[in-house]
């Protein structure tokens, strides 16, 4: 995750990420629950599956990064304080942890290039708005948001932050109908 900046990257609609993390819960068998056990998922792509090393790094290894993963997909690597936490279920954790996840998804092996925040570029052309829709919708798939109004009503059947409840459900408002 770049924090002075961010990536161009092949643009991605909201839609075409909503389909990515749909066919993730289903070829997983996870398309009738509503909590995405997302460390749980990134172990098994490492130690089971072998797609993707899983690494745990300490706060004075990575500083002020909470998590990163490779461009070309060899790792996924968290800071041990937000593994904990996303173990833990704490959900502004876990949403990192599946932010990681869209970026080893969508984001591997592409032609990425640097950019400033700010610079005009539309959000569905950069690699952090679309990490962090795909963590949305892993996390909380369309179907358990339609016509929910409370955020904690998705805090506690999805184990998110109240900040990413509030997010996806403004979301799903603008979205009306589609959604």
């Amino acid at each position: 995750m770049v924090t002075e900046g961010d990536f161009k990257v092949p643009a991605k609609s909201w839609s075409e990420i909503g389909v990515v993390a749909d066919k993730v819960r289903t070829s997983l068998g996870l398309e009738a629950t509503p909590r995405f056990p997302i460390i749980e998922v990134i172990e098994m792509l490492s130690d089971r599956l072998e797609l993707v090393q899983f690494e745990v790094w300490t706060k004075a290894e990575m500083g002020d990064a909470e998590g990163y993963t490779c461009p070309q997909g060899d790792f996924i690597r968290l800071r041990e304080d937000v593994y904990e936490k996303a173990c833990n279920g704490d959900g502004r954790a876990r949403f990192t942890a599946a932010h990681e996840l869209g970026h080893f998804l969508l984001h591997t092996n592409i032609p990425l290039a640097r950019t400033r925040r700010g610079d005009g570029t539309a959000p569905f052309r950069l690699a952090e708005p679309q990490a962090n829709q795909f963590a949305a919708e892993i996390l909380m798939p369309r179907e358990y948001v339609r016509g929910v109004t409370s955020p904690q009503t998705l805090v506690d059947l999805n184990q998110v932050s109240w900040e990413a409840a509030m997010n996806r459900i403004r979301y799903a408002m603008k979205q009306g109908d589609a959604f």
